[in-house]
């Protein structure tokens, strides 16, 4: 049977708080500071974690800025092209234009030129027929002084 006496409830109750005062020197206060010293690494790892996020947030910006500078520097680049290139189309264009006005120029110049020798020609060749047909009609009277005045008395009336 049990036997229930005063002298083992205090040696048991002693026992257990000899146990629990143990337990807590040996046993809870090595976990506390264990548990603890893991809190503090996770925490340092959570602050360098974050630290981390920081700093690449701060690269993430900074790449964003790169962009937005390389696209702004690429429209510039682009609009200076532009210009350069409507630059030298406007130059080739003048060039063009004057090179076709020298080209006229020079054409007109031959065509007054030729005309002036075809008139000289046609006066010539008139002047001769005129001079074959005053020698047919005025026979043998021949002489520069016929010649001239005949010439002369023809370039007037045709000028009318």
């Amino acid at each position: 049977m049990i036997n229930v006496s005063f002298w083992n409830i205090l040696w048991t109750v002693v026992n257990l708080l000899v146990l629990f005062i143990a337990f807590k020197i040996f046993f809870f206060k090595p976990i506390a500071a264990i548990i603890a010293k893991r809190q503090e690494e996770a925490n340092e790892i959570f602050k360098s974690a974050k630290e981390k996020e920081e700093t690449a947030a701060e690269k993430a910006r900074q790449y964003d800025e790169k962009l937005a500078d390389a696209e702004e520097e690429k429209k510039q680049i682009l609009s200076e092209a532009r210009k350069n290139a409507d630059g030298q189309y406007q130059q080739i264009v003048a060039q063009a234009k004057a090179s076709a006005s020298e080209i006229k120029t020079a054409a007109a110049t031959e065509a007054n030129r030729e005309k002036e020798q075809i008139i000289a020609s046609a006066k010539k060749e008139i002047a001769d027929i005129i001079v074959d047909a005053t020698t047919k009609v005025v026979g043998g009277q021949t002489g520069a002084q016929v010649d001239s005045s005949l010439f002369d008395e023809f370039i007037d009336k045709a000028g009318e």
